[in-house]
């Protein structure tokens, strides 16, 4: 059985499945439909429920320049993980990813265990010695914002190279293209969503809780970077590298992350 009325107007969910409830938060560019080939290789005990971050399927943007905090993203969360009757097991990619570490460090969320698939948590390249690698995601991240303000039709090859590697972005289908292409605004704001959200390693090793952390072997010099500070703060951290993959290995390697995942939430129950 599969559910798709929204926990509050403006914020997209859908929901199937019973057991203890699983929470899927798909990055940049993105909607549940990102999770369905793991999904479908996970075991049928967990209740699947999935949102959309701000500006993306059916939840509304609620940020403008000026105001991107996130904040805007915890509510969407927050107000989906009510529906739970316990703590959920938060799994998020890339942006979601860091949306999801952000609602455990924060506290508002009961969070039974992460998952975290190419997470991005900018912040962390500052405060632990990768400055030229922040600095550089600053710069490209600019460009990319001067080239949706100018028009660029293809302003979203940008990030979607930046983070999968050169040509990532064209041999993606059309509709996903122009998917990318239609929400590139809301990617100009998850810019700044990241860069704002500000903590250090301190913060997670106060996160006394499972955490799977997952990066693709081709994965980009920051995020290897960001991958590595976390796994060496976090205090309950199973590191794995998918073999093969780059950023959008959810999609590329379903089987190996399902996987992954799958022995993860074993392990909990």
């Amino acid at each position: 059985m599969t559910s798709s009325s929204t926990p509050a107007p403006g914020i997209d969910y859908s929901e199937s499945g019973s057991g203890p409830t699983v929470l899927f938060v798909p990055g940049s560019y993105s909607t549940p439909a990102a999770w369905k080939p793991m999904q479908r290789l996970l075991p049928p005990q967990w209740r699947f429920v999935a949102t959309s971050l701000c500006g993306y399927g059916q939840t509304a943007e609620t940020r403008r320049a000026g105001d991107a905090g996130i904040a805007h993203e915890l509510r969407v969360l927050e107000a989906v993980a009510q529906r739970a009757p316990g703590p959920v097991h938060l799994v998020g990619h890339s942006f979601g990813g860091t949306v999801a570490l952000a609602a455990a460090l924060g506290g508002r969320v009961q969070v039974a265990s992460l998952a975290l698939f190419e997470a991005n948590p900018l912040a962390l390249l500052h405060h632990h010695g990768h400055r030229d690698l922040h600095q550089a995601t600053r710069h490209m991240s600019a460009a990319f914002e001067q080239a949706v303000s100018s028009g660029e039709r293809d302003a979203p090859a940008r990030i979607i190279d930046f983070w999968g590697g050169a040509g990532s972005f064209a041999t993606m289908p059309a509709p996903v293209q122009d998917y990318c292409r239609q929400t590139a605004p809301a990617n100009v704001l998850d810019w700044h969503t990241d860069f704002g959200f500000d903590f250090s390693g301190a913060d997670l090793a106060r996160l006394d809780l499972p955490v799977l952390l997952v990066r693709g072997e081709h994965a980009n010099p920051a995020m290897v970077a960001m991958t590595e500070v976390l796994a060496t703060h976090l205090p309950r951290v199973h590191a794995a590298v998918v073999a093969g993959a780059s950023h959008f290995l959810i999609s590329t390697h379903p089987q190996d992350c399902a996987a992954l995942l799958g022995a993860h939430l074993a392990a909990q129950a």
